[in-house]
């Protein structure tokens, strides 16, 4: 019986290949969004799942409470490993790593920029599963000069060769000896290895040449714990509460920090922590987001084939009153409608599976994940196979049950029954939602797209065209000095300044600050920005008062001075200003503030414009300036005809005679900033091609349903005609139905729009407002492109003869 019902099944849809054409290229669309989107969640959602030794692993996060809030963060103090050890002696797996973003490997006269280096101790591989492919991982992470790589970084600097016993040295500091290579880190992880150093190999240079040893220290050390008894939580908290007690809050300055457990696959997702995460952390909510579209996406397909199905009917009532008339039941036709959209289904799946994966690569480049090409394995096929039943029934069983309850006399004269009422309201319905969905991703892709242009045209307080920025291994004085006079030579160099970092830069630095006497006892988070006499000049600073750094302020902070006699100066923000109490720039004025790093204490001379240190999801911080030589690691250039070719070649050679060593590195500053907003750009995008998919179907559904119109209102066109209705009347009688849909969809989409996007706003500390342009701007694009595709086959209808259409009455 089946077999049968699939034949004559196969022979209507080679019959109605137009039919078969349009559903097949909706249902394609969608499912393979879908099973895009889908693929994109299983990755995100198994980050960190599975654990070394069914252990419960934590990392240890902090949180301090200041006068002016609280602040959240992962990294915590290096001596925290140590002291917690001492604090828990039964508790074995305590572990602490530093997380090195990138640095220069160099060996033989190869010179490599290698990404995620982590210096580990020897508890680690117990904790995070080390699968070894050469060598051994026995004590290599309890002795200093010891190297692992991965797979992949193995075969990037050897070659096929073996990598055991090979020499290679990190930064042109310390000599590493490849002791084991070990498979590559999982895509799935938190933290991204492509190298792992012994800790007892890190040095005070790697963090700006600070004793590791120092409480107040944060920079980029995390702590983890493994417990495998979760009722122990608790003993771990009272422990790391008299830690923080006795290291962190013993100093009555108006700050507390809770050190607290984070389970490792909270850390994937939580918002909180995700500053100086090593990877980048998704929220549940765009999670929820791209479900939805995919969800939405299917469901338009599925109201299409319902739709184009039933404009069908008329052509099927023949077959349906000859199968009843030679003794079919209603369950038969169901069964044998049903098998139709099995089977054509089943083509759309069998073909969205089979190129799913080559979408997957540009997924990933776009994406910049790492979701396996090899996706289709035994669980996820059977989510398939129930996604193609779901797909099957949603959008065959309605067709199934309308085309089967005709009346075989009426069907056997060509003649189909009205519709009830509660069918045509069920399919305006339908076409609602699907007006509805694609004015909400219509709305959202033009929200996001003023937002992106908002962002670019917002100023940011200084100038970020023409600058140049290389980032400096060392930062000895004669080196500074000889690289310094280098650069200022070279034709097309504006200016150029030495300092920790562009006005927004990686290279961060934060501490405390206050009027020096009310420092002792009320601390203020505070930005610092170290900085030369020519930051001003190079980076377009507004100076508002008083005066900036000149070469009397660069000699009183010589390296040849004794840190007890070095008198320095300060420069400070407008936001900077108002966190001290200030009531002008004037008055702050030789006033004397002092800051957390060693607690130095110098007068204001001067004060600039706020300018934003990070993207424009955050608002401006309180920022000191300093001249403080020991943190210039990056040297701004100011060029004066844009970027050329031979000046940046000469900016390079340059670099490379005072560190010939190293690996040179260079960046715009404007580029740099653009990156800050490669997620929203990526957003943008994805709304735009789901807005474009959706118009897509959205047609194909209006072509649909059409057809349907125009088989029922075939006679009635004719006899409008024969009573001299024109072209214009009949195409505005087809169409008036479509218009008035979209208008209902609009008064529920434009709310429901304007709420999705404002939350998303939201994260932005400077938004573009939702003005009433977007929604008329997306409610005519939705008016004109259904007219564009109903119109052809309106006219085509308003011209048909009238003769033809009635010559059967």
């Amino acid at each position: 019986m089946f077999k049968n019902y699939f034949k004559t099944a196969w022979r209507n849809i080679k019959k109605n290949k137009v039919f078969f054409a349009l559903n097949f290229i909706g249902l394609y669309i969608s499912v393979v969004v879908c099973l895009l989107i889908g693929l994109i969640i299983l990755h995100e959602t198994s980050f960190d799942k599975s654990t070394n030794n069914n252990l419960s692993i934590y990392r240890i996060v902090k949180s301090n409470i200041i006068s002016t809030g609280k602040t959240y963060g992962p990294v915590t103090p290096y001596p925290l490993a140590t002291a917690l050890r001492v604090a828990m002696p039964g508790e074995k797996l305590i572990s602490q790593i530093h997380f090195q973003k990138d640095d220069v490997i160099s060996f033989d006269n190869k010179k490599f920029k290698e990404q995620n280096i982590v210096f580990a101790d020897s508890v680690f591989p117990k904790l995070f599963s080390l699968t070894v492919q050469q060598g051994s991982i026995q004590r290599t992470l309890a002795e200093p000069g010891f190297t692992i790589l991965t797979e992949t970084t193995a075969h990037k600097y050897f070659g096929n060769e073996n990598a055991i016993g090979k020499r290679i040295k990190i930064a042109n500091l310390v000599d590493l000896q490849v002791a084991a290579v070990i498979a590559d880190a999982p895509a799935n992880s938190h933290l991204p290895y492509n190298m792992l150093i012994s800790y007892a190999s890190l040095k005070p240079e790697f963090i700006g040449g600070f004793p590791l040893d120092q409480w107040g220290l944060n920079s980029a050390g995390f702590t983890y714990i493994a417990l495998s008894n979760q009722n122990k939580i608790q003993q771990v908290q009272t422990a790391l509460a008299s830690i923080a007690n006795e290291h962190l809050n013993n100093k009555n300055d108006g700050t507390k920090t809770i050190f607290n457990l984070q389970p490792l696959p909270d850390i994937h997702y939580n918002q909180l922590y995700a500053g100086s995460n090593p990877s980048y952390t998704i929220s549940y909510s765009y999670l929820y987001l791209i479900g939805a579209i995919g969800l939405f996406l299917i469901l338009a397909a599925c109201i299409n084939y319902t739709n184009l199905s039933t404009a069908l009917a008329i052509k099927k009532s023949k077959e349906v009153g000859v199968r009843k008339t030679m003794g079919a039941t209603r369950n038969h036709l169901i069964k044998q409608f049903l098998s139709e959209t099995f089977l054509l289904t089943a083509f759309v799946f069998i073909a969205a599976a089979l190129s799913v994966g080559l979408f997957l690569p540009p997924l990933n480049n776009f994406l910049d994940k790492n979701i396996p090409v090899n996706w289709l394995h035994v669980n996820r096929a059977f989510l398939l196979i129930a996604l193609w039943i779901s797909v099957s029934l949603l959008s065959g069983l309605y067709p199934a049950f309308v085309l089967s309850n005709f009346n075989p006399i009426t069907a056997l004269k060509n003649k189909t029954v009205t519709p009830k009422a509660s069918v045509i309201t069920l399919r305006r319905g339908l076409v609602i939602f699907q007006f509805l969905t694609a004015q909400i991703l219509t709305i959202s892709a033009i929200v996001v797209a003023k937002q992106m242009n908002f962002i670019q045209s917002q100023p940011l307080g200084f100038s970020k065209n023409n600058v140049v920025d290389i980032s400096l291994p060392e930062n000895k004085p004669e080196q500074l000095k000889l690289l310094n006079d280098k650069l200022s030579n070279i034709p097309g160099v504006s200016s150029v300044s030495l300092s920790l970092g562009a006005p927004v830069t990686d290279n961060n630095a934060s501490t405390s600050f206050n009027r020096k006497e009310k420092y002792t006892s009320e601390k203020i988070d505070v930005e610092v920005k170290a900085a030369d006499k020519n930051y001003l000049k190079t980076y377009g600073l507004q100076l508002t008062a008083g005066r900036w750094f000149d070469e009397n302020d660069e000699r009183n902070v010589d390296n040849s001075i004794p840190d007890s006699l070095k008198r320095y100066a300060f420069v400070l923000n407008q936001t900077a200003l108002k966190a001290l109490g200030f009531s002008s720039a004037q008055d702050a004025l030789g006033k004397y503030v002092t800051f957390g790093m060693n607690d130095i204490s110098a007068p204001v001379i001067g004060v600039v414009k706020d300018y934003n240190t990070s993207s424009l999801h955050n608002t401006v911080k309180p920022v000191l300036m300093v001249e403080f030589p020991f943190f210039y690691y990056n040297a701004g250039i100011k060029l004066t005809g844009g970027y050329s070719a031979s000046t940046l070649s000469a900016i390079e050679k340059a670099w490379t005679s005072v560190y010939p060593q190293q690996l040179f590195e260079s960046s715009f500053l404007d580029e740099h900033i653009g990156s800050l907003y490669k997620n929203e750009k990526r957003t943008q995008q994805l709304f735009n091609l789901f807005t474009f998919l959706s118009i897509v179907i959205n047609v194909l559904g209006l072509v649909g349903l059409l057809s349907f119109m125009i088989e029922q209102k075939t006679k009635e066109i004719g006899i409008r005609k024969v009573l001299g209705a024109s072209v214009k009347d009949i195409s505005f009688i087809l169409s008036k139905d479509f218009l008035r849909l979209i208008v209902i969809a609009f008064f529920i989409a434009a709310p429901v729009a304007w709420l999705l996007m404002n939350k998303w706003l939201q994260d932005f500390a400077y938004r573009t407002a939702i003005s009433w342009w977007v929604f008329a701007v997306a409610v005519l694009a939705a008016l004109v492109i259904t007219c564009i595709a109903v119109g052809f086959q309106t006219i085509k209808a308003a011209l048909a003869n009238p003769v033809k259409s009635l010559r059967s009455e």
